[in-house]
């Protein structure tokens, strides 16, 4: 049944289908053609759109740089000796007092000839003062642990000891800055 209905279907298009082989240069025609087109091809290229790109970059470097401001920046509230408890409060006072007591007298004895000493010393105090900001954040981190409470006492003590040797050694040097200036008037 099939058969007959494809029979009736070629005898339909009989006229219509090609059947003719084709020419002996057909395929020599086709590359001919070819190679007339064998020229190159210039493709365009694609417009890249780099608004997504850059817009995820940029989300990027902002949620790096908001954390990277998060752990820079010291806390809000300052953490000192103080703020544990009002013995420490105390001893932070007596100390800070102490010491701008010394460093008052260090400035009003000191002289040319001890000039060096006197810088020397600075500069240990300046490094004992960046100690003591970096205890203070040990301090907030730690959560008063009794440990930086006493390192922060011992620092405040050590700079009261270096202030107190600079003090006896200036003191030293003036005595006998003068005693020998008195051998020499005599």
């Amino acid at each position: 049944m099939n058969t007959d209905k494809i029979e009736k279907l070629f005898k339909r298009m009989q006229d219509q289908l090609d059947i003719h082989e084709p020419s002996a240069n057909h395929q020599m025609r086709f590359l001919e053609k070819l190679q007339q087109q064998n020229k190159v091809v210039q493709l365009q290229p694609k417009k890249v759109n780099w608004f997504k790109p850059l817009a995820i970059a940029a989300s990027i470097a902002i949620l790096f740089g908001m954390a990277a401001m998060t752990f820079m920046f010291n806390p809000t509230e300052e953490v000192d000796l103080a703020n544990v408890s009002p013995q420490m409060k105390e001893t932070q006072s007596f100390f800070t007092s102490a010491i701008q007591l010394q460093l008052e007298e260090i400035d009003k004895v000191s002289s040319a000839e001890t000039k060096e000493l006197v810088l020397d010393a600075m500069n240990q105090l300046e490094k004992l003062e960046s100690d003591y900001e970096i205890l203070k954040k040990d301090l907030f981190h730690s959560g008063n642990d009794k440990r930086v409470i006493s390192a922060m006492i011992k620092n405040f003590q050590k700079r009261a000891n270096l202030l107190d040797e600079v003090l006896q050694k200036i003191n030293s040097i003036n005595e006998f800055k003068l005693s020998e200036n008195e051998n020499f008037i005599l």
